[in-house]
């Protein structure tokens, strides 16, 4: 049975809003103990992509369905939520949600797609996604604008 509007059904949230809790509904996925991303890679005409979350690579043993990160097994108390997870002794293993996500994008449509993610790119993903020749990525608290080669020979004003 589909759902029934009864009475006022209220506005249409914007495309941002939308694919932000389409994203937050991915990271409901996530294979970690410590966080929970989720992203959602939408194209131009706003249709979904692909989806990712942040988890160890397929096939391998998972943080939080195996207990397999050194770091997840950590309190907060013994490793700060903040503390550096790449550089280190024990660094994390796991691919994160955007990582994930353009992993499984079909070919040639991340050029000029928006990334949607429920927290803000690691400044390894910042570059990852730049360099994939993603436009926009935005998360619940700002966004970046990044210059593809379709917005770079775009005509000035549009």
């Amino acid at each position: 049975m589909s759902p029934v509007v009864v009475g006022d059904p209220g506005p249409r949230p914007s495309w941002d809003a939308w694919a932000l809790g389409i994203a937050a509904a991915v990271a409901t996925r996530a294979d970690c103990t410590r966080r929970k991303v989720g992203a959602v890679i939408l194209g131009p005409d706003h249709r979904v992509l692909a989806t990712g979350y942040n988890g160890y690579p397929p096939g391998q043993p998972g943080c939080l369905t195996d207990g397999a990160c050194p770091r997840g097994r950590r309190s907060y108390d013994d490793l700060p939520a903040s503390s550096p997870y790449v550089d280190v002794d024990e660094p994390c293993q796991a691919l994160h949600a955007e990582e994930n996500a353009v992993l499984h994008l079909p070919g040639g449509s991340r050029l000029g797609a928006t990334v949607y993610v429920t927290d803000e790119p690691c400044p390894n993903c910042q570059r990852f996604l730049a360099g994939a020749g993603i436009a926009r990525v935005v998360w619940p608290e700002g966004q970046i604008v990044y210059q593809t080669p379709e917005v770079a020979a775009a005509p000035a004003g549009r």
